[in-house]
């Protein structure tokens, strides 16, 4: 227990040594050789924007978010994105990657929600913002069924593009966020068709092939078990939330054990420049995606199962933090350093409340940490 407080804490310090002086965090000023598609200014503002709704999440997620100084950073991130996300746009025709910062937008607002009494004025603000966001995502979704980040293709009203299965689970689970902090609903037609493609990416081995185009690749490297590693643990819950008949919890429990097991595949990948330069063409950005989703999942488990899920997790995402108190996977322009501290925060907490504390339902019965 030390040493997973004396991790948070670290990592709290970090982010709010780091945060901007508009209560975001990241930006765009670092570049390499080799750069994402991310044009400007509405990509950066959605990568901003995401980053900060991760850091928001894992801040209010851990055992600190009682501690003042770290309520004052949250106050200023929440400013940051009541302010932005209802102003993010699409961008041009080649990219949506806005869906990223509406999706984690819409997370980080109805968690922030959770504890706020019904009649608060600022959960009547967080409530409206992020119904902006269900709109905006439904506007998003592909006429595939799903969301993608690319479309390449054209441009249209509705996005024609490559519906990927991470970012469609990533949305879905933004919906449930929603429709359990303010009773908001996406459509449901757009919900049917993402369920739809999400079990259509699925393989009969359990794992999920990167994207539709994919689903005619199913033997590729990427798209067997050790390319799907971080995919499974975030396609697999999100199955279970809207459709639970449709994934047992056994196949759940499978894809976190494979993770577990079979990490090493994953962290070849972590710090290296270039997209899927690694062995079953992984790439550095999948770690702490699949790390965030399966602290999720330890919500499904079994009792007599939790304890050691969570010891797993935290162990793999303890040994992983820089000297500076970040964890990070994959160079992107400023961004990578916080997204990537906001996705281990928050795995690292649920592990700590599943070990130590009360289940993240309950979060004013965990108790604050001291600062040394």
């Amino acid at each position: 227990r030390e040493t997973l407080d004396a991790s948070i804490r670290k990592a709290a310090d970090f982010l709010l040594k780091e945060q901007n002086r508009d209560g975001s965090w990241g930006n765009h000023t670092r570049t390499k050789g080799l750069n994402v598609l991310c044009p400007y200014p509405e990509g950066p503002r959605s990568f901003r924007t995401a980053s900060t709704s991760l850091c928001v999440i894992g801040l209010l997620t851990s055992p600190l978010k009682e501690d003042p100084a770290v309520k004052a950073s949250l106050d200023k991130a929440l400013q940051y994105l009541l302010t932005t996300l209802p102003t993010l746009k699409r961008g041009d025709t080649r990219t949506v990657l806005g869906v990223w910062g509406h999706a984690y937008g819409l997370s980080a607002l109805s968690r922030a929600a959770r504890n706020l009494p019904a009649d608060a004025p600022l959960r009547e603000e967080l409530k409206k913002v992020a119904s902006l966001q269900v709109k905006a995502l439904d506007q998003m979704a592909d006429v595939q069924g799903g969301w993608g980040y690319y479309t390449f293709e054209t441009f249209s009203k509705r996005p024609i593009g490559e519906p990927t299965s991470f970012l469609t689970a990533t949305v879905l689970l933004a919906y449930k966020d929603a429709e359990q902090a303010f009773g908001l609903k996406a459509e449901p037609r757009i919900v049917k068709r993402a369920v739809a493609c999400l079990e259509k990416l699925r393989t009969p081995a359990g794992s999920y092939v990167y994207s539709l185009s994919h689903s005619f690749y199913p033997g590729r490297p990427i798209n067997r078990h050790t390319g799907s590693l971080a995919r499974t643990p975030a396609c697999d819950y999100a199955i279970r939330l809207w459709e639970p008949e449709d994934i047992s919890l056994r196949q759940l429990v499978d894809g976190l054990d494979r993770l577990w097991s079979r990490r090493g595949w994953l962290t070849m990948a972590l710090h290296k420049p270039t997209p899927h330069e690694s062995f079953a063409q992984n790439s550095g950005y999948f770690f702490y995606y699949g790390y965030y989703y399966s602290g999720m999942c330890l919500d499904m488990l079994a009792p007599n199962q939790v304890k050691r899920h969570a010891s797993l997790l935290a162990d793999d995402i303890l040994t992983r933090q820089g000297t500076d108190g970040a964890w990070w996977d994959y160079p992107l322009y400023n961004y990578h350093k916080f997204y990537g501290t906001g996705y281990a925060l928050y795995a690292l907490s649920r592990a700590w409340d599943k070990l130590y504390g009360q289940p993240e339902p309950s979060p004013s019965s965990i108790s604050t940490l001291s600062r040394p």
